[in-house]
């Protein structure tokens, strides 16, 4: 079993609407938006490295933190975070292993997890009870789902919407009896949307995959009076990865994926372009802090900034630093204006994919001491100061160069591609540098070795079996960038279904050329 990293139709993230009382003590927007330290510090560690996972802000001030895995395998193991001592405990697991299902807090304070993936898609239910600290099974969801949103209606019961193979059936559940119903059909099918609950009780979900494209700009309102789905007006831009959050004033801010925020108004019925983030983040959960403000972190695996939106002034601002780069990664408001950000992926020095157990946390009230180049070994070129300034730490002597981790070391003659035999990929040039060494030709793969040899295409990927190589042709290309378990160690059933809708390919008997 694996997990995929999601890059293209990145699972919608796990939020939770947070209904907390602003603390007095938190600092303004101004205040906030003003500070050029990093208000980033360690916040521990999970027991185990973990993403797809779920992050649900308990009654008691807890987090739970549920299911996920690694590319490797599912976990059913649960665990209980304390935010006050950054300290996490076993939690009991859950009756299913599973990834990318969806966690929502009910009004009785159980946590209603639905759907996932675990060897196969799954449709299965359960409740976390904080009072009795266990699980136990809910009627199952009607249909297999992964993908989709729940969100928890004004009247206590959970919209599931959208979700794999870009259905549209909608289903309701109602905590107090345990039962789903059908509700309205969306207009458009959907997976990877958004969705947020606005002030009337509405639920707008926008953007995802519509089996068209994967970043639509589709979006749809769903009325709990009469069941139904309306068509609303299309977003600026076509997004995944997104998230939307509800303002006090009743509209809703778009962010994610591209650089514009927007804003929707559900009473012009419009979207407008409403400042714009430093860089792009991209499956970077945004949430809403008591004060109003949002925060959002990462993304990407170039993107550490940590940016938080004043709906006063529109704007955004750098806040922040992350030191772990990671994506997918479940975000957390708490009630004193912390924000936590929870495990999710990131690339080791060999360039494979990987889960991350450290928790970091925003905290405005944070202090911090500069570092010196000296403390930090760093005889040349300019590094962070650990507070969101600069050092200048010199320049090397005749016959140094500066090395890329700032240490002056001596003059180094690069090597070659060809005098490595090198002829794909990226390899070191023997002196701190990189070098790029081509591209494999049709019908190749590059090697472990950057070399380039005879692609593995044993089969069309309509069919399960061995591992492909994601150089067989565009559709391996397409599902191995967002899945590498299909052309790691096997194409199962999930990679065939992922090529069905990532390709827009017609089964049964499908067939790509190689």
């Amino acid at each position: 079993m694996r997990t995929s990293s999601w890059m293209s139709l990145a699972v919608v993230p796990l939020l939770l609407c947070l209904a907390c009382s602003p603390e007095s003590e938190l600092p303004g927007d101004d205040v906030v938006s003003s500070q050029s330290s990093a208000l980033v510090v360690p916040g521990g560690s999970m027991l185990s490295a973990r993403y797809q996972h779920t992050a649900t802000l308990l009654a008691n001030g807890k987090v739970l933190v549920a299911g996920g895995g690694t590319p490797s395998g599912s976990y059913s193991s649960t665990e209980l975070y304390d935010p006050a001592t950054a300290t996490a405990v076993s939690g009991p697991s859950m009756l299913t292993a599973r990834r990318a299902h969806t966690a929502t807090l009910l009004q009785d304070g159980t946590v209603l997890v639905v759907g996932g993936i675990n060897s196969s898609v799954l449709s299965s239910a359960e409740r976390y009870d904080p009072t009795t600290n266990t699980w136990s099974a809910a009627a199952p969801l009607p249909r297999i789902s992964y993908g989709h949103t729940a969100t928890l209606l004004t009247d206590g019961r959970v919209l599931v919407a959208g979700g794999v193979s870009i259905v549209t059936s909608t289903y309701v559940y109602t905590p107090s009896t345990n039962t789903w119903a059908a509700t309205g059909s969306l207009n458009t099918g959907m997976m990877s949307q958004a969705a947020v609950r606005l002030a009337d009780g509405r639920v707008l979900v926008a953007g995802g995959s519509n089996g068209t494209t994967s970043s639509s700009n589709h979006a749809e309102i769903w009325s709990p009076t009469t069941g139904t789905w309306t068509t609303v007006a299309s977003m600026n831009t076509g997004r995944n990865g997104h998230t939307l959050q509800l303002l006090s004033s009743g509209k809703v801010l778009l962010t994610g994926y591209a650089t514009a925020a927007e804003l929707y108004d559900p009473a012009a019925n419009t979207w407008t372009n409403s400042g714009a983030t430093a860089v792009q983040h991209f499956s970077a959960p945004s949430v809403t802090r008591p004060d109003g403000t949002i925060l959002m972190a990462g993304g990407s695996y170039n993107t550490m900034q940590v940016e938080l939106f004043s709906p006063t002034t529109s704007t955004w601002s750098t806040v922040g630093t992350l030191t772990q780069s990671r994506v997918d990664h479940p975000t957390v408001a708490l009630p004193n204006g912390r924000v936590l950000f929870l495990g999710g992926t990131t690339y080791n020095a060999q360039g494979n994919m990987q889960a991350v157990a450290s928790i970091e946390v925003f905290d405005a009230s944070a202090t911090c001491t500069p570092t010196t180049c000296a403390a930090q070994g760093k005889t040349c070129g300019t590094i962070s100061d650990g507070c969101g300034g600069t050092l200048a730490c010199g320049t090397c002597g005749a016959g140094q160069v500066c090395s890329s981790n700032n240490v002056c070391t001596a003059a180094c003659t690069p090597t070659t591609c060809a005098a490595q035999g090198k002829t794909c990929g990226t390899i070191s040039d023997g002196c701190g540098g990189t070098l790029a060494c081509g591209a494999c030709g049709a019908g190749q793969a590059c090697s472990s070795s950057n070399v380039c040899t005879a692609a593995a295409c044993t089969h069309n990927v309509c069919t399960t079996g061995s591992s492909m190589n994601k150089d067989c042709n565009s559709c391996t290309f397409s599902v191995c960038n967002r899945d590498p378990y299909c052309c790691t160690t096997a194409w199962d059933s999930i990679c065939v279904s992922e090529a069905s809708s990532w390709c827009a390919i017609a089964q049964p008997g499908c067939v790509v050329s190689q």
